[in-house]
């Protein structure tokens, strides 16, 4: 037990521990707290400690609007986010509006980048761990169902779509 108590004294004094703490702070406030001073957000809206959020001054979030546990809501440097009013993202989300490209001359860390917006309406819900991609519209009053993969635009409002690829399985009533 005692040279455990040793190890752990000899390491929490170090150059090692201290560079550590400055990177893990500085990485919680990078993913935490650096985004909400750049993010057009009307009143009300809730995003969850967890949610990842990037290029914040491309995410615009609606009233009311609610951005739950684990989500990531990623715009590109030149895509946007926009976010209705009242809507309700569930648990896992990923809104995703670059992505990679897939050229085999390439390694993937190099790929060059593709990116559009992604605009989602009003009154819309989210169900647990969907995935919306770069280019997607979803209009008013829409439903994605628990699990979907978004990958084409919806045509029209109070869809309710599900599966992968998501496809429209109903219409709210």
């Amino acid at each position: 037990m005692k040279k455990y108590v040793l190890e752990v004294l000899r390491y929490m004094f170090s150059l090692s521990m201290l560079k550590s703490l400055i990177m893990s702070y500085a990485y919680y406030i990078h993913e935490r707290v650096a985004w909400r001073t750049q993010i057009h957000a009307k009143k009300n809206i809730r995003v969850h400690p967890t949610a990842s959020i990037r290029n914040a001054k491309n995410i615009y979030i609606g009233e009311n609007s609610h951005i739950n546990i684990n989500c990531c809501v990623w715009a590109g440097e030149n895509s946007k986010i926009i976010i209705g009013d009242n809507l309700l993202m569930g648990p896992g989300v990923s809104i995703q509006a670059a992505n990679h490209g897939t050229k085999k001359d390439a390694i993937m860390m190099e790929q060059e980048r593709t990116q559009k917006d992604i605009v989602i309406g009003n009154d819309c819900w989210l169900g647990s761990n969907v995935t919306i991609v770069a280019g997607v519209t979803i209009p008013d009053g829409c439903i994605v169902g628990a699990g979907a993969v978004v990958t084409k635009s919806i045509t029209e409002p109070y869809s309710i779509v599900g599966g992968v690829p998501a496809k429209v399985i109903g219409y709210r009533k």
